[in-house]
This record gives C-alpha cells, structure tokens and sequence, in this order.
C-alpha cells in the first residue's frame, strides 16, 4: 500500500540522513571521551532529551513551570512559547519523529532555561548544541515534506488512487527541490528519492492508474469551474 512504500523511503533516507549527521557532529565537536552514540547522534540526542526530561512527574511540573516563568518575564525573546508537553517518538515512525523533533525546535529556549535549573544538573549534559540543532532542523525540513502529504490523506475519509498517486506525485518534486535547495542533506534525500520512484514507476505504468488519475483530474476541473 502506498503508506508503507512511503514510510520504507522515508525511513531510507532518515537512516541515511543520521549517518551523515554522525559525521557532521562528530568533525565539529571535540572529542569529549564518551562512547555513547547518542552524542554523535542529534535524533537520539534529542530522544534521550526528551525521556529524560519526562522521566518523573516533578520533571514535567518543572518544565511546565520553566515555561510558564519564561513567558511571564519575557525570557524567550519576543514570542511566548505554548504550554506544551514534549513528545516521545517511535524509532521506527518517522512520523512521530518529525512531531519529536518539531517540538523540541520549538521549545528549546524553555529547554535550555529548564537544564540550567540547579535540581537539573544530572541531566544538563543532555543540552543540545548549536550543531545538533541545526542538524534537527533540516531533519525537521525532510520529514515535513512526506508529513504534509500523510496528514493531507488522513483528511479524507476514503482517499482514491486519483487523489493517492498525484499526491505523492507532488512528493518525489517537493523532495527534488529540497536536494538542490539542500545540499548538507541531499544525500539523504536522494536515497529517500530513489526507494519511492523504483514503486511509483510501476504504478504510472498500469492502466488502473492511467484511468484513476484521469478521472481524478477531470473532477478537479469540474469542481474548480463550477
């Protein structure tokens, strides 16, 4: 089905792109003499944050806390962050990492103020630095892509193979335009690329397609000029 060839290229190039991020962090960061992959590794630097922070009760009341504190003294610059809780992933989801790894991006300020409290010093060493997150962030721009599309599917009650093909369609051209703009993360994205156009290849060339894409294309029309 089209959701599981979709998340087998989508996880193609997530596995990809954290090998290269293995590289990048570790070539920009001294040597620390820890041998625990997590520091060469933002996805799970960000993951072993995440549980940490939620490990107790009290963490998350702190946390809430940090929020709620930062926003009243205007400690977060000039936004005021939500009062969200962050979210555990599933490794083998990348749409729940794409939500993890979102919501760590957006709350990091809060998270920063929170590690540097002095009851949270068993876990300061998990703050992210400048290269983790910039290394989540064009992470956070990939998965994005692939999670528009699934959330756009969701939407509907009974998605057809008219509207199924032209959306991941769009996909593979939004993913093409990501590598050039991209080029840190095109190899990732190339291999992302490469899984879904060896399935959909096939698929353009069956008459099942060729009719469900046409009869979608003329409803388009329709509705647009009625």
């Amino acid at each position: 089905c089209f959701p599981h060839v979709v998340n087998r290229g989508v996880q193609t190039g997530l596995d990809q792109l954290t090998c290269v991020a293995d590289a990048r962090v570790s070539t920009s960061q001294p040597a620390s003499g820890t041998t625990d992959d997590d520091d060469d590794n933002p996805v799970k630097s960000a993951r072993s944050l995440v549980t940490a922070c939620r490990a107790s009760g009290q963490r998350r009341e702190d946390f809430k806390s940090t929020i709620e504190t930062g926003n009243k003294e205007n400690t977060f610059g000039n936004k005021k962050l939500p009062d969200a809780v962050l979210l555990r992933d599933v490794d083998t989801r990348w749409s729940s990492t794409f939500l993890m790894i979102d919501r760590v991006l957006e709350m990091n300020p809060a998270i920063e103020r929170f590690l540097a409290l002095p009851k949270q010093d068993k876990i300061s060493k998990l703050a992210l630095s400048s290269i983790d997150l910039k290394v989540l962030n064009d992470i956070r721009e990939f998965l994005e892509l692939p999670h528009v599309v699934q959330e756009f599917l969701s939407a509907e009650m009974t998605p057809t193979l008219g509207m199924v093909i032209p959306a991941y369609e769009n996909l593979i051209q939004a993913l093409k335009k990501l590598k050039n703009e991209k080029p840190e993360i095109q190899h990732g994205v190339s291999a992302a690329i490469a899984r879904l156009e060896k399935y959909f290849v096939k698929v353009r060339r069956s008459k099942v397609c060729v009719i469900a894409t046409g009869v979608f294309t003329a409803l388009s029309f329709s509705l647009a000029t009625f």
